[in-house]
């Protein structure tokens, strides 16, 4: 029987970040094993516990490098995707491609983005009336639960430096900025504004509807509705 490093490299880092308890749902569980791998891949599915999140989606990222994986897939622990999401999104061949959820805060609403134009900082949902549903979709940011991202991106855009509060951060691709700069973001919505500077498009496959786990389930439906199920 092979051992681990035989099989490096990869093609595929399937990887689950851990910033809280390691405890997940049973569908989560259940789907996770469900996942289905395009024949012959060479896979890992890791998880990367860390207290602050933008650092653990960086070991992720360092992790798929060093291993020589051609493809970095976030699943985070609360999001449940179709079982056939990795290969419907890797059909795309884009550099970065996402599944569609909701945000479980208020107001709710399907997590694929675009710079406001409005004079104002910032993005905003793509409406209902903006996209087809169903269909593959240009944006400017995604959200990171369930994203399928070509290592090479990464190599492209090299980790940043930048100054908050006076003192040099931490090099980064994700950087928590929210709250700590005027016009801060999420570590995810930091990743994909600089990928967008560089020229790297970004997309969400509106077809592959996941379900985001709260205290209730929130399945993607119009821009400003969603659909809830009650916790099994």
């Amino acid at each position: 029987m092979s051992g681990f490093w035989e099989r490096l490299p990869l093609d595929l880092l399937i990887a689950t970040p851990i910033s809280g308890s390691d405890q997940v749902h049973w569908e989560w569980q259940a789907n996770i094993r469900n996942l289905q791998i395009p024949p012959g891949m060479k896979f890992v599915h890791m998880k990367f516990p860390e207290p602050v999140i933008d650092i653990t989606r960086d070991k992720a990222v360092q992790y798929a490098i060093q291993s020589g994986a051609k493809w970095l897939y976030f699943l985070d622990s609360d999001v449940i995707p179709p079982p056939d999401v990795i290969p419907r999104l890797m059909a795309h061949d884009k550099p970065i491609v996402a599944g569609l959820y909701v945000r479980r805060w208020n107001p709710p609403f399907n997590e694929m983005l675009r710079f406001r134009t409005d004079g104002m900082p910032g993005l905003r949902p793509i409406m209902d009336g903006e996209y087809v549903p169903g269909s593959l979709v240009g944006c400017d940011a995604v959200a990171t639960g369930c994203v399928l991202i070509k290592t090479e991106v990464f190599e492209r855009m090299k980790p940043f430096e930048m100054t908050i509060d006076g003192k040099p951060a931490r090099p980064a691709w994700f950087l928590w900025t929210e709250w700590r700069l005027p016009v801060g973001a999420s570590e995810d919505f930091s990743f994909f504004t600089r990928a967008k500077q560089q020229g790297i498009p970004v997309y969400c496959d509106t077809s592959l509807r996941c379900r985001h786990i709260a205290s209730l389930k929130l399945v993607p439906s119009g821009n400003n509705s969603t659909q809830i199920e009650f916790m099994g």
